[in-house]
């Protein structure tokens, strides 16, 4: 079976449309970068640099035992599942004497399911790399970007990490080419999208003329 690199950001892609991801993870169809990709990297920097203005230098054992409220942003995270490794780089991570809490903004975040499972991607590599040095409990927290405002949290457990397990599998076998990959019925997601903006989709339900 082969081996396969899979970014936790690229699930955010398989839960907008299958397809899209076949043809950006497979096929290799070069994306180019938009306007809000570029105000997504600028605003996501700008936030770091503020940050490391002030943070103090810790190590894991330090900061997972704190009591008060401490965070660290930009923390990049990867395990290896079965064959696979799995990457990504979280926005930010806090604790308290209560839990750990995997943070990701959005821009006019709203809590769809694409971006609960990329959180949820977060909080199961962290588990993976850290369950043996705390007993403190995962949660998954979306935030809006732009009014740092928290818009979804909840605990990470079992049921989660199935859940995700199932999609990876899935993304394994779209990798090796042993499924076909199903396009969105969603006509929206099609006018949407950047595959139907550069007529590469045949599946697309917003062709344009």
């Amino acid at each position: 079976m082969n081996n396969h690199i899979i970014s936790v950001s690229s699930l955010l892609t398989h839960g907008y449309c299958e397809y899209k991801y076949y043809l950006q993870y497979v096929i290799k169809v070069k994306v180019p970068i938009t306007v809000k990709m570029k105000i997504g990297t600028y605003v996501h920097l700008k936030k770091e640099e503020a940050f490391l203005e002030q943070a103090v230098p810790t190590s894991w054992t330090e900061f997972l035992d704190s009591k008060e409220y401490v965070i660290t942003k930009e923390v990049p995270l990867k395990t290896k599942f079965e064959n696979t490794l799995l990457i990504g780089r979280v926005d930010e991570i806090c604790t308290d004497k209560d839990g750990i809490y995997i943070i990701e903004d959005k821009p006019g975040a709203r809590p769809f399911d694409s971006f609960k499972n990329q959180i949820f991607a977060y909080c199961y590599i962290f588990k993976r790399n850290f369950s043996e040095k705390t007993a403190k409990s995962i949660y998954a927290v979306l935030r809006d970007r732009d009014t740092n405002k928290e818009v979804w949290k909840e605990q990470f457990n079992l049921k989660n990490e199935f859940i995700l397990i199932d999609i990876l599998n899935r993304i394994k076998k779209i990798l090796n080419k042993e499924i076909e990959p199903v396009p969105t019925d969603n006509p929206n997601k099609c006018r949407a999208c950047i595959m139907n903006e550069q007529n590469i989709c045949p599946y697309s339900l917003a062709k344009n003329p």
